[in-house]
């Protein structure tokens, strides 16, 4: 059986579909590229923006049409919370949504032998997927799903359920597995990574877990700012494998702006997480997400997140617009913000963005680091500052660094 995948929205999703290639391939079938002729076509649909949503119905409707005669597969969060909408589409064969992508290969051959039903009914529990292989040096491993934050904007709570997490039991299997694999970076990622739990382990037992597994180098996901506790940064200060780089959720650097989005913290409080860390890790990078032009913000309000994320100085940010999604508090609110007022604050905040990120990388000049390297003559430092240097893809190098251009930093290699 010949299979094409594709995937929309975040790491996770990528995370996701990754597993199931493997899945395939292990079962014996054939991954083929999505433009390709395939007996099975997997689309992991995205819904957390009307454009994921739209993006993810014309990719259905373009497998189709590459193979009329193909089982047309809808999983992940659009395929979750639209279930009877994506059925109707044409061409749909399978609805599996956000879980049964364990089973998946049971499901398809079931959907094709004309069993089963066409949304797929699977279980709550967490979906002990494999780690997934990002090249032949680093992996991810998800360690928890779901999400019980119910941020007035989002809708992914709906999508991925209730908090889930990988057992230690599991991890411990799966850590193992890839130290002794000989991968030199482990991702963990998850919906609400913060919230993973097992029993009366967490999160910094997980890591702590792969200093002692030998874990070369390990990275967080993203991270809510009211988990960063002093005992949270004793673990990562102490941690040998952990890398520098911590990627805080924010989404607005205003407090009533934060209040409308349910978002649990106030500025103060995340600037407090921010100098907890720096404080032990002064060399850290802080990365965060914003959404620009919320309901009913002001442009006093948008420059304030301007002001604020000038203030932490951050490494790296990502932008997005804000996008309306049906079953939120917010798209009941009043007084949402136009689509040119969403978008000119979004290119405000990229172009601050831009400028802190290449600052960050100037102030790596005339250190030592460790490098990563890629397949394209770059890597990363563990602070995950893109570099070029020489070395070959895996190599874990020791470079100076001598320049930069933008936000690449140039590296020298050293003998130490």
């Amino acid at each position: 059986m010949r299979v094409a995948l594709y995937t929309l929205g975040c790491k996770v999703n990528h995370y996701e579909t990754q597993a199931m290639t493997e899945l395939f391939e292990a079962a014996g079938h054939e991954v083929v590229p999505f433009m390709s002729q395939a007996d099975v076509y997997i689309i992991n649909t995205c819904t957390v923006t009307q454009m994921s949503d739209k993006k993810s119905r014309q990719m259905l409707s373009r497998a189709h049409a590459i193979n009329p005669n193909a089982l047309v597969v809808a999983v992940g969060c659009y395929a979750q919370v639209e279930s009877e909408a994506v059925a109707k589409l044409e061409g749909v064969g399978l609805v599996v949504g956000t879980k049964g992508k364990k089973d998946i290969v049971r499901l398809c051959q079931e959907a094709i032998d004309g069993q089963g039903e066409r949304i797929a009914a699977v279980d709550k529990e967490f979906e002990d997927l494999s780690a997934t292989h990002d090249s032949r040096t680093r992996a991810t491993l998800k360690i928890q799903d779901g999400c019980n934050r119910y941020c007035s904007y989002c809708i992914i709570p709906f999508a991925r359920g209730p908090l889930r997490s990988r057992s230690m039991k599991s991890c411990e299997k799966e850590i193992r597995a890839l130290v002794e694999g000989g991968y030199k970076e482990i991702v963990l990622t998850g919906i609400q990574l913060c919230a993973y739990a097992d029993g009366q382990s967490d999160l910094c037992d997980v890591i702590k877990l792969c200093d002692k597994l030998g874990v070369c180098r390990l990275r967080l996901g993203s991270l809510e700012p009211n988990f960063v506790t002093e005992g949270f940064v004793e673990t990562c200060k102490d941690s040998r494998c952990l890398c520098r780089q911590f990627h805080l959720s924010m989404q607005s650097g205003c407090d009533s702006v934060l209040e409308r989005m349910n978002r649990h913290y106030t500025t103060a409080q995340y600037d407090a997480a921010v100098q907890r860390l720096r404080a032990d890790m002064p060399d850290c990078a802080i990365t965060t997400d914003v959404i620009s032009g919320f309901v009913g913000e002001t442009e006093q309000e948008h420059r304030a997140t301007m002001a604020f994320v000038e203030k932490i100085g951050f490494a790296r940010i990502h932008v997005f617009p804000y996008s309306v999604r049906k079953g939120t508090k917010a798209a009941a609110m009043t007084g949402h913000n136009t689509k040119a007022v969403k978008e000119s604050r979004a290119r405000e905040l990229i172009a601050v963005g831009a400028q802190l990120e290449e600052a960050f990388a100037l102030r790596q000049k005339d250190t030592k680091q460790e490098v990563l390297m890629e397949a394209d003559g770059t890597g990363y430092t563990r602070s995950y500052v893109r570099v070029r240097c020489k070395g070959n893809e895996g190599e874990l190098v020791r470079v100076k660094i001598i320049g930069q251009e933008g936000i690449i930093a140039l590296g020298e290699r050293i003998e130490e």
